[in-house]
Formats: structure tokens, sequence, C-alpha cells
């Protein structure tokens, strides 16, 4: 089994920080965070800022799982690395994440 390469921690404010590389490799784990955290009906900001790369199999899953809270709740996009934001830019995902 590998390493995991994100990790993810609560701040005082109850942002959910994620930090390192969000892939198809850390998609089961990234998968169970959101699904056991993240309740519908609530509003959830998440920090991308300490994310350096993500994928498309990444991307989508955020992307799913925002659309899965909506209309009653919300997540939202507090920050984005500039790595990021140049594959979010890249990709035309970056209206849709944010």
């Amino acid at each position: 089994m590998s390493a995991k390469n994100f990790s993810r921690r609560r701040d005082k404010h109850g942002t959910y920080c994620l930090r390192g590389e969000l892939s198809i490799h850390e998609l089961e784990d990234l998968r169970v965070f959101l699904e056991k955290t993240l309740k519908p009906g609530q509003e959830h900001t998440i920090s991308l800022a300490g994310v350096r790369f993500i994928d498309t199999a990444a991307l989508q899953l955020l992307i799913a799982f925002k659309k899965h809270l909506e209309p009653e709740g919300k997540l939202r996009i507090s920050a984005i690395s500039d790595e990021l934001e140049h594959i979010l830019s890249l990709s035309g995902f970056k209206t849709t994440l944010m």
C-alpha cells in the first residue's frame, strides 16, 4: 500500500484544509473523507491552498460532491494554491469548482 500524498485538518474557523496532492491514487481516501465529513443540508468550507496538484479524477469527485450537497447545502472553496489556480484555469473547471 502506498503512502498517502495528502493530508487534511480542520482549522479554528471550521475550514477543512487539504494539503499535498489529490490524484487518482488518493481518490478513495478523498471520497471517504467527503462522505463522512460533509453532510447534506449544511454549509462546508474547504481550503485547497495547500494542494500543489490535482488530477481530473479528483476534480470530478469534488465537483460531483459539490453538486450532491446542493441545493440544501453548500460546498465553498475558500482558497486555492497558485499551482491549483493554473490547473483549474487550463482545465476550464475553475468556475465550476469555485
